[in-house]
């Protein structure tokens, strides 16, 4: 290990926790890795990382989410590789990564073990044997690197790009509050590792299919907005999937781009998903926690970055969750 890494180490002082879940992994063969359903940067690189980690240490390992698959990821090294599908063999060790309730992951399969729970999530439930939750955190990411650092495990640059991807969609490309020096510092480790900035930044942000870009038009030709201008909402309904091709999916970073309008406060952009359920990402800027917002609404997420699912009739529930919103907005705006 390089002198650099060495200094590198001695910035990161980690609690007890992360020694733990170094041991326990070191003492163990088998691993079941679990990331939330929708799979995001954060969550397939996180776990694709760790999956390559373990791998690299001589375990056994699995990566599973329900999906669906981001192609926006595809470049992701073991991106194939991700079960979609339970695995007919349960490990006793579970890890989940950046999922703040295993029923983020999956509502029918929750397997039993021994569960490791790394992630940033303000509303993480703290559901492990062993839960490590930084929110302080730029991406769970970043804590799969800082796991590594503890492992005294060399980065390889399959590794290293699947763990900046997470960093850098997470801190929607080092432009978020969540943006510090400890993720450049882990970042600028990550390049001279074998990570390539410029060819990871036009996967993620430069290969927009066309749906998707009709897609975000649709959105931006409805949006609503209140409260002078500091609220904007928007809504994608099955009718406006069944406009660009009837997959269902959600052009990456909209949500955040609508916060970026000026002026606006909160965005939130609503769902109609396929089953004629309910889905909402709430984003907001520095004055408005939408983390205690998404969980009167049912969900969670981080002080400026939330969502939450309702299995219940969409048209009813946007309009309770629009009712709950402005009740909530009315005394901050």
């Amino acid at each position: 290990m390089t002198m650099a890494v060495e200094k590198i180490k001695e910035d990161f002082i980690e609690p007890q926790v992360v020694h733990d879940i170094a041991r326990v992994i070191r003492e163990n063969e088998e691993f079941l890795i679990m990331g939330h359903l929708r799979p995001d940067g954060d969550c397939l690189g996180s776990g694709l990382g760790l999956l390559h980690l373990l791998r690299g240490m001589g375990k056994r390992a699995e990566f599973f989410t329900v999906g669906p698959m981001p192609d926006y990821l595809e470049f992701l090294p073991g991106f194939d590789e991700v079960l979609t599908t339970p695995p007919s063999h349960i490990p006793k060790t579970i890890i989940y990564v950046d999922s703040g309730d295993p029923l983020r992951v999956s509502e029918t399969f929750l397997p039993q073990g021994y569960l490791i729970n790394i992630d940033h999530h303000l509303s993480n439930s703290q559901f492990g044997q062993l839960n490590w939750v930084d929110i302080e955190a730029t991406a769970a990411g970043e804590q799969i690197y800082r796991l590594a650092l503890v492992l005294e495990q060399p980065f390889t640059p399959t590794i290293a790009t699947c763990l900046y991807t997470a960093m850098m969609t997470d801190s929607g490309g080092f432009r978020y509050a969540n943006t510090d020096q400890v993720t450049f510092q882990a970042a600028a480790h990550l390049v001279a590792e074998g990570a390539k900035p410029a060819e990871i930044a036009q996967e993620v942000y430069e290969t927009k299919k066309r749906q998707s870009v009709v897609l975000t038009g649709l959105v931006y030709s409805n949006l609503q907005f209140e409260f002078e201008n500091r609220f904007v909402w928007a809504e994608i309904t099955q009718e406006t999937y069944n406009k660009v091709g009837g997959d269902e999916f959600e052009p990456d970073g909209l949500s955040s781009d609508m916060r970026g309008i000026a002026g606006v406060e909160i965005a939130v952009l609503f769902h109609e998903t396929k089953e004629g359920w309910f889905r909402a990402g709430l984003r907001s800027k520095s004055a408005v926690n939408v983390s205690a917002l998404a969980t009167k609404l049912g969900g969670g997420g981080h002080y400026n970055a939330s969502g939450c699912y309702v299995k219940k009739p969409y048209v009813e529930t946007r309009e309770w969750a629009l009712g709950l919103i402005r009740e909530y907005l009315r005394p901050l705006l």
